[in-house]
């Protein structure tokens, strides 16, 4: 991942589908088996935070990998809670011990602001706070996840420069593609690692045509039905990109992203056993060549025919 010495896998696993309810629903033991059944598929990256399922999700981490702890890399979050932010230094200490709990882990291998906004960026305690949490061997490394939805680009240029992120995980999709490709250049020039999550834009670009009934989480919320009509008709005209290469539509899609050489993983809804074959062989594919990039570029300019 970027420049830390965390190998993840391209394809991570984000808990909101098994804890949140919006996915269906998942025992303990079903979403248990799913998680174990991901790091089998070569699945070793996991993301999470404590909104998910107002901790279920941080549970069923711990519940599933407190015996191979060593082998997976999990990063969460701090900041939001009951619907409402605090990225305080003692919020954010308080907070992680939870997690620590819950995960049933002495760390966290990277410890994200979740969706801070400039002022937050700009509070230096929040960073000295992270730097302890740190020292202590609390968290291996601190970052931010930007939202929701496809924002917080300039929170997220400021940080990058000014800070040693391990990471930045943001929104970006093929048919998304700002202001979230204005990070790369900036990650290109510092080594810094980006994670990619809603590759699929909500579910309209899953190869199953209803995935998109399927609630999301805040990303797709901000969205009105207009978007959703206007995606789907452009995820039709997709065809040329993945026909001939052997690849689904939400495999090109997860490729499209993993194109771009400062992507160290992509984070799709995974929320039923098919998805761990389907996007864990998304690397055995080539990425696409400038050329092809080149033209999806274009296509993106002329709204994909819509």
């Amino acid at each position: 991942m970027g420049k830390t010495e965390l190998a993840v896998s391209e394809v991570g696993f984000g808990l909101w589908t098994l804890a949140s309810g919006r996915w269906g629903s998942f025992t303990d033991e079903r979403a248990v088996d799913l998680l174990r059944k991901a790091y089998d598929a070569g699945i070793n990256y996991y993301d999470v935070a404590p909104t998910d399922g107002d901790g279920r999700g941080e549970h069923l981490l711990g519940q599933a990998f407190r015996d191979r702890r060593e082998l997976v890399i999990i990063s969460s979050k701090v900041g939001r809670a009951a619907g409402r932010a605090d990225f305080t230094p003692a919020s954010i200490r308080a907070s992680l011990e939870k997690t620590l709990d819950r995960l049933a882990s002495s760390y966290v291998d990277v410890l994200q602001l979740h969706y801070p906004d400039a002022a937050t960026v700009a509070n230096a305690a929040v960073w000295e706070a992270l730097k302890d949490l740190k020292t202590e061997g609390k968290i291996r490394y601190y970052g931010i996840a930007l939202g929701p939805g496809p924002g917080g680009l300039e929170e997220g240029r400021a940080a990058m420069r000014k800070y040693d992120l391990g990471s930045i995980q943001t929104y970006y999709n093929i048919l998304e593609e700002e202001p979230g490709r204005k990070f790369f250049p900036v990650a290109l020039e510092i080594a810094q690692g980006m994670v990619i999550r809603a590759p699929h834009a909500g579910g309209v670009l899953e190869s199953d045509p209803n995935a998109v009934q399927f609630p999301a989480d805040g990303d797709l919320q901000v969205k009105d039905s207009a978007w959703v009509d206007r995606s789907r008709k452009q995820a039709n005209n997709l065809g040329w990109i993945y026909e001939g290469k052997g690849m689904t539509l939400s495999q090109a899609a997860i490729k499209f992203i993993l194109s771009e050489e400062t992507v160290a993983s992509v984070i799709p809804n995974i929320y039923r056993e098919e998805h761990l074959s389907e996007y864990s062989a998304v690397s055995d594919f080539e990425s696409f060549t400038q050329v092809e990039l080149g033209e999806i570029a274009e296509q993106f300019r002329r709204g994909f025919g819509v």
